[in-house]
């Protein structure tokens, strides 16, 4: 995804948070991916109404003396999701 993405989740996927930890299931599969909390902060922010750069740039508020790794840190986070299918381009999709 570009900066100008907007990231939203797929229909078929899904947060569940089972003792303490996030957990990412697609529905109809028998796999999910664990979510730490930064994950799951950047998945409920990828809600189609916001870039990955506006993304980027809530992250470089929170924690300004590492902006350049958070930036990094919050693209692989958002590439991996969307190569497990569970992030889609909201630019280019329905």
């Amino acid at each position: 995804m570009t900066p100008n993405s907007l990231p939203k989740h797929a229909a078929w996927f899904y947060v569940e948070e089972m003792d303490g930890e996030n957990l990412l299931y697609r529905i109809g599969a028998h796999k999910a991916i664990h979510l730490n909390a930064t994950a799951t902060l950047i998945w409920k922010l990828c809600d189609g109404h916001r870039t990955v750069q506006d993304i980027i740039d809530l992250f470089k508020k929170e924690y300004p003396t590492s902006a350049d790794a958070v930036a990094a840190d919050v693209r692989e986070a958002i590439e991996h999701l969307a190569s497990e299918g569970a992030l889609l381009d909201g630019l280019n999709s329905p």
